[in-house]
């Protein structure tokens, strides 16, 4: 089965970002960022992208391997590419969606096991 754009989804992500980017106009690597990023996030909220993007092909997804962005959590720089980024390949597959709700229940089971 292949992904496929949600513009409605990909819009409030591109939207996000470009938000969260925002907040931190004292940062030059954020600055850079939201540069590197601006048309593909103009071409996003007009709902111009019709087909999935590879990630490798988004503007600064190498700067995330390295931690650059950690230091921006309130709001998270970090999320917000990661949700942009899902909506650019066409959201998460049926697989990583079950891969995901596995998690929160382990998630779940360790917090209700490790309270007293």
């Amino acid at each position: 089965m292949t992904q496929r754009i949600d513009p409605v989804k990909l819009k409030a992500a591109a939207e996000h970002l470009e938000w969260v980017l925002k907040q931190y106009p004292d940062s030059e690597d954020v600055r850079g960022l939201l540069h590197s990023l601006g048309p593909l996030l103009e071409e996003a909220k007009a709902g111009r992208v019709g087909e999935p993007v590879d990630s490798v092909k988004i503007p600064g997804a190498w700067n995330f391997s390295d931690g650059r962005y950690v230091p921006y959590k309130d709001p998270g720089v970090d999320s917000a590419y990661v949700a942009f980024v899902v909506e650019m390949e066409g959201g998460l597959s049926e697989q990583e969606k079950q891969l995901n709700a596995r998690m929160d229940a382990l998630r779940k089971t360790r917090e209700g096991s490790s309270q007293p």
